[in-house]
């Protein structure tokens, strides 16, 4: 296929930071809008001065930064965020990412009749599984502000897709951890920080009973998943899963990391009470992805958290200095 333009919004993110890796080792031209609030300069070092990359340091909240950044291009990758935990202290700011945000990029989108809107979905917009696996007809039940953004996110592009003719994808990712994950104050993600505990050999802590399932997606393959249903016409007009379709409690990532660092379970694990609006239970059911695209994740939980040890000790901290980052109730 012939070789795009792409801005990524949030592409020093996350999931974003390793899109825009693979999108240039494809041979596609890269615009980066970040604010550099989630992302990070150190996400996008291994590619920076790369001759078919730019970064523009702006706000999706502010559609001349998004009208810049969108300029000349022919995909958007929209996967700017605010996550779930800031959403609880902070409703209406994440709100004002998630929704208005989109509205502009979906604006800009069609003003400059880009071939294809992209949009990144969260599968926290099922809330609690009604029924397992989770397929793409599930009920939509979100239980926290940022469950309930990343809901209008998606009908806002269904809806510009139907009413304007914009061209358009949803892919749902399910819980995502790898590389570039948040260990770090309000932000901070469960699969990171429980290791950036486990290297200080402090409690991991489970918030309930531990008992809550996730269907765990290492970020490598995510960003892997994005890219193929952007180059994939059949996706066009459609939302898809992306998940790996095994379910792993909080209970077995604790002692899973545990096994890693040779900690007991029995004395390291600890519990302390819920966090609000936590979900119970996710399992997806990934056969629409496989149908269309054709694979399903190959990375399995127990080697994804050693390649995620691995690169947080590659990190030019201390083991303390990791820790002192650290939120522990980060909601609050």
């Amino acid at each position: 296929m012939s070789k795009q333009k792409v801005v990524v919004t949030g592409g020093a993110g996350f999931l974003g930071s390793h899109v825009v890796g693979q999108l240039l080792d494809d041979g596609h031209a890269v615009v980066v809008l970040d604010d550099f609030s989630n992302g990070k300069e150190a996400h996008l070092a291994t590619v920076e001065g790369h001759p078919n990359l730019q970064i523009i340091h702006g706000d999706i909240t502010r559609r001349a930064d998004v009208k810049t950044a969108f300029a000349g291009c022919d995909w958007v990758i929209h996967l700017a965020v605010l996550d779930l935990r800031q959403s609880i202290k902070e409703p209406e700011r994440v709100n004002q990412v998630i929704v208005d945000g989109t509205m502009n990029c979906l604006a800009v989108a069609r003003e400059n009749q880009m071939q294809l809107f992209l949009n990144c979905s969260s599968s926290e917009a099922y809330g609690s599984a009604a029924y397992v696996p989770m397929d793409e007809k599930h009920p939509l039940h979100p239980e926290t502000p940022y469950a309930a953004a990343k809901v209008a996110q998606d009908m806002y592009v269904y809806s510009y897709g139907r009413t304007y003719g914009l061209p358009w994808t949803t892919i749902r990712p399910f819980n995502m951890y790898g590389p570039n994950s948040h260990w770090q104050g309000f932000r901070g993600e469960l699969i990171p920080k429980m290791i950036v505990r486990a290297m200080n050999k402090q409690p991991l802590v489970l918030f309930g009973d531990g008992e809550q399932t996730r269907d765990f997606l290492y970020v490598e393959e995510a960003a892997s998943a994005v890219i193929d249903v952007a180059k994939n016409p059949d996706s066009l007009g459609r939302t898809m899963n992306f998940c790996t379709g095994k379910e792993t409690s909080v209970r077995q990532i604790a002692e899973i990391i545990c096994q890693q660092f040779g900690l007991d379970p029995a004395t390291a694990i600890e519990k302390q009470a819920a966090r609000p609006g936590d979900v119970m239970r996710h399992l997806g059911d990934n056969r629409v992805f496989q149908e269309i695209v054709g694979y399903a994740p190959q990375i399995e939980i127990e080697e994804g958290i050693v390649k995620t040890i691995q690169w947080l000790q590659s990190l030019p901290f201390s083991p303390e200095e990791l820790l002192s980052q650290e939120v522990l109730r980060s909601w609050e």
